[in-house]
């Protein structure tokens, strides 16, 4: 855990949550490792109220989102978008690596099963420790069917 704070929405956060710019928000910076080696770094803000209950979590171990669905916060559901970008100064300190080496980003928006927003993050990657998998199936699709209009007539000419 590098911080945890409350601070004011800038514009993109307010824009990704739904908020008006200033409306206070809970962020947080955090590496995560893999065998010890820095692989990621967390950029995480959460409205207030989901945010606010993690100055009582141990955040250096654990699940946030075990932690805030075990208090009742609601995170259905979830929108991924995975880009690459260069590392800045912060993302090349936590993640030892040359300032402008390639990382892979993923930014999350999180809402409730009602669709509110919980949480925006801006998630980076070493691409040399990590990789992504997107797996799709139309199992989980409904049954399409067709219907006629029971006017329509097929002409056999």
């Amino acid at each position: 855990m590098i911080e945890v704070a409350r601070r004011r929405a800038d514009q993109l956060v307010a824009d990704a949550l739904n908020l008006e710019e200033g409306d206070p928000v809970v962020q947080v910076l955090r590496v995560r490792l893999l065998d010890e080696v820095p692989a990621m770094l967390e950029r995480t803000t959460f409205v207030e109220p989901a945010g606010r209950l993690l100055f009582d979590a141990d955040l250096d171990h654990g699940s946030i989102y075990d932690h805030l669905i075990g208090s009742g916060v609601d995170l259905s559901n979830a929108r991924h978008v995975i880009d690459a970008v260069a590392a800045d100064a912060v993302d090349a300190a936590a993640l030892d690596v040359p300032v402008g080496a390639p990382l892979l980003r993923e930014r999350r928006h999180t809402t409730s099963a009602s669709g509110e927003p919980q949480e925006y993050s801006d998630d980076r990657y070493r691409p040399d420790l990590v990789s992504f998998t997107v797996v799709n199936t139309q199992e989980l699709r409904p049954t399409l069917s067709r219907t006629l209009d029971p006017g329509w007539t097929a002409d056999a000419s």
